[in-house]
């Protein structure tokens, strides 16, 4: 019998046998109410040392009664279990337990972020980068008084290499914004980097009021002054409450993620940190339970992990079946594909932008010939004729061999754009020099002169190899850039219309209103950057109203009549005016559905069969309104499958076809013959906004159907 499994645990106790110290604090004004009281619970944590203290909105809480206040004042004490119908007193036990949890570890365990590192373990390095692995916990209170405690295996990733290292090397890479981090003590501090103080370490610092060294004397922190002199640089940096702080630099180092690392690093890394789902599980439970036995507030049984002691119903999806070239069915793509082509034969005019630094290879310049030609007629095979351009040719000769390489690319490319109207680009070259250039040809051809490009790393392992599968993928992502549609599901989803909504934030910037438009079969019907700056991560009303005009209508352009049921997508948490969206949709009498796509719910599922963990594709757990997906299945050596937490925020059609309908358009990444776990909806708009928010993809594009962000 198989069992399912998540990384979720129930506490024995319910919120009703907890009874905490709960103190209301004044407001010092109405828009820092939050603020206000975590500044009192840092000084209510110095006073008294032994006691965990936590803070939200106008609340201070701890489980054993505060003495020492200092000059602070509280309005009101009470000593009883929380309020569960209230949301604020939920959240600030929440907090109360994960920073008991925190206190009680702190001898054993580092905390970075979020996350326990594990003392236990060594870290791993890759190059320049240390890994460190970590646990990840979060304890939720429902309004029935449940506790669960989540769960999650990862890991932290940094430079090995310090702010001084960087300074005394090539400080011109330092530049304001850059994320940076204070690993060296019990709990690793975040910060912004601003810039060098003009002030050394020696002299004195109007932050501080005295030296740096003196302040670190001051503290009893000799170690921070390891090779420390008068003339040490100091560099600034801003904390997350918006503070500016001095900073010696060899204290810091700057921040790195997974998403951050080279292709070619990827790799390597990948190979050190991916585990198997046995291996994950087994590792995650176990450092789970020893992390939880550290606390004294909460029991954990362990059958409470199996997903039906939850409260989780379990349901299994099949593969959808998609429809490809004259009418044939199938669940494969490949066999689709190679059996009977694409699903809308076509004819693209492409042209061939060569990186001269093979074109004056002679045998490499052969190569490409010959790859170029396979190209073509595994393409017509497919049912897509290649109308090659034969313009770009006048450029043999005329360019430099380290024309991708060159620091002023982007002047150059200015020059060559007309050579390729009309065409989608595909751009061939070597990895390494593909790696410089692919951002700067991006901005110039897709950015500003609205082109589309596919980029190919070029090896002679291409040709000789005559690898089918990686053709394949190439010719998907030269359809993707020329709108062609290369399968569809053979039978209609629940809703008839799907709109994937994204915001993307990058460097204060946020830019809302990035759509994509399906249709019931799962065809893309269109994707659009409404060009808006938000303020914040919140789509306004304005530009949903555009959204919902603009998809309608492209809608009814292709199927001969409106939607009769729409289902939003939101990346991420919805903050949106739902009651807005629902007034204005009554006028046009369409009902619809909201859903939250989290992408990374820090959870992981599993089933214990055979005395091995196991992950099975299809799968999902759900309860009330929310759902946990697994919609791939991937081999050993890639990993664990992640999940896909879906959240409905509306009741129209049930959880079982929402959960559906976001599992059949997991299939539908046209632009690969790889299974991937997001609808692309998400997928989709979470690319295309931040292509968007980049610079490359021009903001008034004619290409509608067209998905250059692939």
């Amino acid at each position: 019998m198989n069992h399912y499994y998540f990384s979720e645990c129930k506490a024995d106790e319910k919120a009703s046998d907890i009874a905490i110290h709960l103190y209301t604090v004044p407001l010092s004004n109405p828009h820092e109410k939050y603020s206000y009281a975590h500044s009192i619970a840092y000084e209510l944590r110095k006073l008294n040392s032994y006691i965990t203290v936590a803070a939200h909105g106008q609340y201070i809480a701890s489980f054993e009664e505060i003495c020492h206040w200092g000059d602070h004042r509280y309005i009101q004490h009470e000593h009883r279990p929380i309020q569960c119908s209230l949301p604020m007193e939920r959240t600030i036990l929440e907090r109360l337990l994960k920073k008991e949890l925190e206190n009680r570890c702190k001898s054993s365990y580092k905390m970075d972020n979020d996350l326990f590192r594990l003392a236990n373990e060594q870290s791993m390095h890759v190059g320049e980068i240390s890994i460190h692995p970590a646990i990840y916990i979060s304890f939720s209170v429902e309004e029935n008084g449940d506790i669960f405690v989540g769960f999650d295996y990862q890991h932290r990733f940094e430079y090995r290499k310090t702010l001084q290292d960087v300074i005394n090397n090539d400080p011109s890479l330092l530049k304001e914004g850059m994320e940076v981090v204070d690993p060296f003590n019990r709990r690793a501090y975040y910060y912004t980097f601003v810039g060098m103080a003009d002030y050394t370490a020696g002299q004195k610092s109007p932050f501080l009021q005295q030296s740096v060294i003196d302040y670190y004397l001051e503290k009893n922190e000799l170690w921070k002054l390891k090779g420390v002199h008068e003339k040490t640089p100091v560099v600034h940096v801003k904390s997350r409450d918006g503070h500016l702080l001095p900073y010696l630099p060899h204290l810091l180092k700057l921040t790195c993620s997974y998403e951050q690392l080279l292709p070619s690093m990827t790799k390597e890394v990948n190979r050190l940190i991916k585990l198997s789902p046995n291996e994950k599980m087994s590792k995650l439970y176990t450092e789970m339970f020893r992390l939880l036995r550290q606390q004294q507030v909460l029991t954990f049984k362990k059958e409470n992990v199996r997903a039906v002691n939850l409260g989780y119903d379990v349901n299994e999806l099949d593969s959808p079946i998609m429809e490809f070239g004259q009418g044939y069915k199938t669940n494969e793509i490949y066999r689709g594909l190679k059996q009977s082509g694409v699903y809308e034969p076509s004819s693209v005019a492409v042209s061939f932008f060569v990186d001269p630094e093979l074109n004056y290879d002679p045998q490499k310049r052969k190569e490409v010939g010959c790859f170029v030609k396979k190209l073509e007629s595994m393409s017509e095979a497919l049912g897509v004729k290649l109308n090659i351009s034969d313009q770009p040719r006048q450029l043999y000769g005329q360019l430099p061999k380290d024309f991708f390489m060159q620091d002023n690319l982007s002047y150059h490319l200015k020059s060559i754009t007309d050579q390729f109207r009309g065409t989608v680009v595909v751009v061939i070259g070597t990895e390494e020099n593909i790696d410089r250039a692919y951002v700067t040809i991006k901005k110039e051809f897709g950015g500003k002169e609205d082109l589309m490009t596919q980029f190919v790393g070029f090896t002679s392992s291409l040709v000789t190899e005559n690898n089918i599968f990686h053709y394949y993928n190439i010719l998907l992502g030269i359809y993707a850039k020329a709108g062609v549609q290369p399968w569809i599901l053979a039978s209609p989803m629940h809703s008839d219309c799907f709109i994937g909504l994204d915001v993307s934030h990058e460097h204060g910037k946020h830019a809302s209103g990035i759509i994509q438009v399906i249709g019931r079969d799962g065809k893309i019907i269109k994707q659009k950057s409404v060009a808006t700056a938000e303020a914040g991560e919140t789509i306004a009303n304005s530009t949903m109203e555009e959204i919902v005009n603009e998809s309608i209508y492209s809608y009814e352009q292709i199927y001969g009549a409106k939607p009769r049921h729409i289902t939003f997508h939101r990346d991420g948490i919805c903050r949106e005016d739902l009651d807005f969206l629902q007034a204005y949709l009554r006028s046009f009498q369409i009902p619809f559905d909201f859903v939250e796509i989290i992408k990374k719910p820090r959870r992981r599922m599993a089933i214990y069969s055979n005395k091995k963990w196991v992950t099975k594709q299809g799968i999902y757990y759900s309860k009330g309104n929310t759902a946990y997906l697994c919609a791939t299945d991937p081999r050993e050596s890639v990993g664990m499958a992640q999940l896909v937490k879906i959240v409905q925020k509306t009741n129209g059609l049930s959880v079982h076809e929402i959960v559906s309908d976001v599992y059949k358009l997991s299939f539908m990444h046209i632009h690969s013959m790889l299974k991937t776990r997001l609808p692309i909806t998400i997928h989709y708009s979470d690319l295309s906004s931040t292509f968007h928010n980049r610079g490359l993809i021009h903001p008034r594009s004619q290409h509608e159907r067209a998905l250059p962000f692939v």
